[in-house]
């Protein structure tokens, strides 16, 4: 699938499942990024290019730290789903991701991890 296809699952995916948590969504297809503001200020960046690289970061405040990222942009960290790795909230070290660039497979799992960031 190619980076804008890859986008509108993700984007139908979660418009269709956690609308009644998102305040603001913007779909950019020209870049192409989804961004999504939840009604507890947290938001969301989804990305993909037609490289079959992803970025999903989501960002809990302006602190620059108090985000957390998966992507397979880059190979140089050392876990066992390399390239795939998460960027842990703190953005202080990096652990095996459960990702795989495919939104159909990923969006649950994304959208699981910032659901139990809500409860925190």
């Amino acid at each position: 699938m190619d980076a804008r296809n890859n986008l509108e699952v993700a984007c139908s995916t979660i418009i269709k499942n956690y609308n009644t948590l998102i305040r603001e969504s913007i779909l950019e297809l020209d870049r192409p990024v989804f961004k999504i503001l939840f009604y507890n200020e947290v938001n969301l960046y989804i990305r993909y290019n037609n490289y079959e690289e992803y970025s999903y970061c989501v960002v809990f405040s302006p602190n620059p730290d108090d985000q957390m990222k998966f992507d397979n942009y880059d190979d140089i960290w050392d876990v066992k789903t390399r390239p795939h790795h998460f960027h842990i909230r703190g953005m202080q070290s990096v652990e095996d991701s459960p990702m795989s660039g495919e939104p159909n497979h990923d969006i649950p799992i994304l959208l699981e991890y910032i659901l139990n960031s809500f409860k925190k």
